[in-house]
């Protein structure tokens, strides 16, 4: 099941007709606005909510979208004067998943993934053929509205069993529509979605390596807050260096072709890693100099000179020049990357590549501890530090090619 918007429809979901769909037996595309695209039906899935729910504030867009196609108008023309797609998009997970049932009740496992999410299949096939499609499993990437309210985050990917669907929207026709009144005072369909679970005394899973071994496979996977990304962004550890990795998020169509092409180098029963995804995304481009207007969102440790001073603290200065900022990021032994902007020092000790940063005299200057870096991989026994070309290929590739044009 993918869930996008008509707004970013033909921006987000094409490029999955020839990288997600091939893959997949089963499929449906849920949207604000039914649509075609190379003959494959988009779903209104919002068409059969209450009218009561359809007159509220929160659905100006979708009537708007209702108006525009009336007029045989072009949505995606209109789309900069339309927002609030984000209010709509929580109501819509309940009855995307009631009608993914109704339409293929005997599934064994029901995933749902928005468009701008990109899933490596063979990695999710060969987890789910290893764990029970009839105990009751509802997994992904935990969150948290509050402290007693978890659910799964729906970007990362939300895989639940064909038990556990059958015992809940199976049994009951029409929990597709009973919590819209709930959906308009919460944020999102993942926690509407995980709320009518509980109801029912399905609690969601919230496991680690122990079964059904969700781990890492989904980024955030150990009950963190942290979700899914593109894999410049991903928080590569050394507790995930030899996990699995099987969801992306965040991503633009550019993005999911470069997964694809990427996930075509490996057999389909070869397991595709954590280190996998760095040495292709991330590992040629990071440089130990300073690379200036470069985020590499080092935010394990910050130091910021709008935050209370602790005297107490021996790097409250941090953040007073890249030097120190440096200094400090040495003097923490786990510490392999930092950036730094005039008054606010990051480090980190989870390697991430981030993306070009311009913001005047206010940009990023970032840097990586090349030696720790490979120290982990060293450590990690899943990754021989010899076997592949070293961190900042791509710039010493460049470097040759520009002495020999001279």
């Amino acid at each position: 099941m993918i869930k996008t918007g008509a707004t970013v429809l033909w921006q987000r979901f094409p490029i999955h007709i020839a990288t997600t769909l091939p893959q997949v037996p089963h499929f449906a595309v849920y949207s604000d606005a039914p649509d075609m695209v190379a003959g494959i039906p988009v779903i209104d899935i919002l068409a059969g909510t209450k009218q009561k729910t359809r007159d509220s504030p929160q659905f100006n867009t979708w009537r708007t979208q209702q108006q525009l196609l009336s007029e045989h108008a072009n949505i995606e023309m209109w789309e900069a004067g339309i927002s609030g797609g984000w209010q709509l998009d929580k109501y819509k997970n309940l009855p995307m998943v009631a009608h993914g049932y109704q339409t293929y009740p005997t599934a064994k496992w029901y995933i749902f993934m928005d468009a701008d999410t990109y899933i490596l299949w063979p990695n999710m096939m060969r987890w789910l053929s290893s764990i029970n499609h009839e105990d009751m499993l509802y997994m992904g990437s935990v969150t948290y509205q509050s402290p007693t309210a978890p659910f799964v985050h729906g970007g990362s990917g939300v895989v639940m069993s064909g038990a556990l669907v059958r015992e809940t929207f199976g049994k009951d026709p029409s929990l597709g529509g009973q919590y819209e009144e709930y959906a308009q005072y919460h944020c999102c369909g993942d926690h509407v979605l995980a709320h009518a679970f509980q109801d029912r005394g399905f609690a969601p899973v919230l496991s680690r390596d122990d079964y059904p071994y969700v781990s890492w496979r989904f980024q955030g996977g150990f009950e963190g807050e942290l979700q899914a990304e593109p894999p410049s962004n991903v928080r590569y550890s050394k507790d995930n260096w030899c996990k699995e990795i099987v969801t992306f998020h965040h991503l633009t169509a550019h993005d999911i072709e470069q997964l694809y092409e990427f996930e075509q180098k490996y057999p389909r029963d070869h397991p595709i890693l954590f280190k996998d995804a760095y040495h292709e995304f991330v590992m040629p481009y990071l440089r130990d100099d300073r690379r200036n207007n470069w985020d590499n969102l080092a935010d394990i440790r910050e130091y910021s000179n709008d935050r209370e001073e602790d005297p107490k603290n021996p790097h409250v200065t941090a953040y007073s020049s890249y030097e120190n900022c440096s200094n400090t990021c040495q003097e923490w032994e786990d510490c392999v990357q930092f950036r730094y902007r005039p008054g606010y020092c990051g480090l980190s000790n989870e390697t991430r590549l981030g993306q070009k940063h311009m913001d005047d005299d206010n940009s990023f200057s970032s840097s990586w501890r090349l030696d720790r870096i490979r120290e982990v991989r060293k450590r990690s026994g899943c990754d021989p530090v010899d076997a592949v070309p070293e961190e900042g290929a791509f710039f010493r590739q460049q470097n040759e090619e520009a002495k020999r044009k001279k």
